[in-house]
């Protein structure tokens, strides 16, 4: 029998393989720091092209694909552009690599996916595709700052598709390293004076593809984890208008159902998304443009209300409450023809395909058009056309149905003219 005590004061035995999980224990970061992930399969298995870069990558995560590789060069020239109006180009391209290199610990902690990238490759990654942005955001606010036959400006479709890759989930750096760039290089240069802040330059690239006016520039918040944070912030309302509305997902009827009850749609004059009213029978929504870039910059800021900390779920609550009221091709048609929708896309023939799978694998928490619904279902079950329009649903929803009915109230009549006649056979006549 074997002494256990021998056993305690034999050799230690070494797990080398431990060594690894150590190092990836200690380079996790607090949960509470991230803010940029990776887009779950759930939501990929729905519209996987939505969420991946098509022309230009930003940031470490898709800093490999091969079909991005073009862009780098002008990556390079951009930054030289931006390099060039400052008084001393050596000394500003110090600086700021010394900058972007200090914030190495807390770049990787806003990445939900470890970094596996040496420190002066990220540092180069975050120096090269920041000065890149900045210097993107300045041309397309400043017409005469653009050089020459620049190619990125040669046709309109590679500024959407800019815009469209620069506001993925996906293709984010730290808004804080873009605030670093912009006070060590962009103000202090030749035209740091005459630019306004990097929000407001940031935004005006989006502008021409977003509902942004200048009363939305100046109530947006700070801090933002990075460009697309921005964007939700300066699209979202404010939350003192709206946070009484807040509640459980109600769901409602189609817009042609409701169409039918005698609920009058109208397209709304304000250019602020969220702005949906009820009152006096009539629905008012918003103008809405959807084209292929707006596509993915809905889907990827869904995605980000689903996978960050923010409260604010108004893009959830908004496509929740569509796909509702564009069921199917015929509401579509509905809306369109009343302006409230507008299709610009190449993909989507029916709008309602659309609508319902930006709603596929995701959860509604905190929907903000809770009351409206509310209010619409209990006027549409109130109205007498609604029992026409059960009616017609239930028992007049197609030819055949029609026929069946039809047919039924011919039984039904003959087997009480049948009755009548049985039960006055019974009577004697004078």
């Amino acid at each position: 029998m074997a002494n256990p005590v021998a056993a305690e004061d034999g050799p230690r035995r070494e797990y080398p393989w431990l060594d690894g999980i150590k190092q990836d224990i200690a380079d996790l970061s607090p949960v509470s720091n991230w803010s940029i992930w990776k887009v779950p399969n759930s939501l990929r298995t729905v519209n996987d092209d939505a969420y991946n870069p098509h022309i230009i990558s930003i940031g470490p995560l898709h800093r490999r694909e091969e079909k991005l590789q073009s862009m780098e060069v002008h990556k390079l020239y951009y930054m030289r552009s931006l390099l060039l109006r400052t008084p001393d180009v050596d000394e500003t391209l110090r600086s700021s690599a010394e900058a972007i290199e200090d914030f190495g610990k807390m770049v990787r902690a806003c990445y939900a996916e470890p970094i596996h990238t040496r420190v002066s490759t990220l540092a180069e990654i975050l120096l090269v595709d920041g000065c890149f942005m900045l210097e993107l955001f300045i041309r397309y606010s400043k017409v005469d700052l653009r050089v020459q036959d620049d190619p990125l400006f040669y046709s309109p479709w590679i500024i959407l598709t800019l815009q469209r890759d620069l506001a993925l989930l996906e293709n984010q750096i730290p808004f804080f390293v873009l605030e670093r760039l912009y006070s060590q290089v962009v103000e202090s240069s030749t035209i740091g004076q005459s630019l306004p802040s990097l929000p407001e330059l940031a935004l005006g690239f989006f502008k021409s593809v977003l509902y942004i006016n200048d009363e939305n520039l100046r109530i947006i918040r700070r801090p933002y984890p990075h460009v697309l944070d921005l964007i939700h912030k300066c699209c979202s309302p404010q939350p003192s208008s709206g946070s009484s509305n807040i509640g459980e997902w109600v769901s409602t009827q189609p817009a042609t159902s409701l169409n039918e009850a005698g609920i009058v749609f109208r397209k709304g004059t304000t250019r602020t998304l969220f702005d949906l009213t009820f009152r006096n029978g009539a629905l008012e929504i918003p103008p809405l443009l959807i084209h292929d870039s707006t596509v993915s910059l809905f889907q990827n800021l869904i995605a980000y209300e689903q996978l960050s900390r923010c409260t604010e779920k108004y893009f959830t609550s908004y496509f929740a409450l569509m796909s509702r009221l564009v069921y199917d091709r015929r509401d579509a048609e509905l809306l369109e023809s009343k302006g409230i929708i507008q299709n610009d896309t190449s993909g989507w023939k029916d709008i309602s395909v659309l609508f319902n799978d930006m709603r596929k694998q995701v959860a509604v928490q905190d929907f903000y058009y809770a009351n409206l619904c509310q209010n619409l279902n209990s006027n549409f079950r109130t109205r007498p056309a609604f029992y026409k329009a059960t009616l017609r649903k239930t028992y007049f929803r197609s030819p055949w149905t029609t026929a069946s009915v039809m047919a039924a109230c011919v039984l039904l009549s003959l087997a009480v003219i049948q009755t009548v006649y049985t039960v006055l056979s019974y009577y004697p006549q004078n």
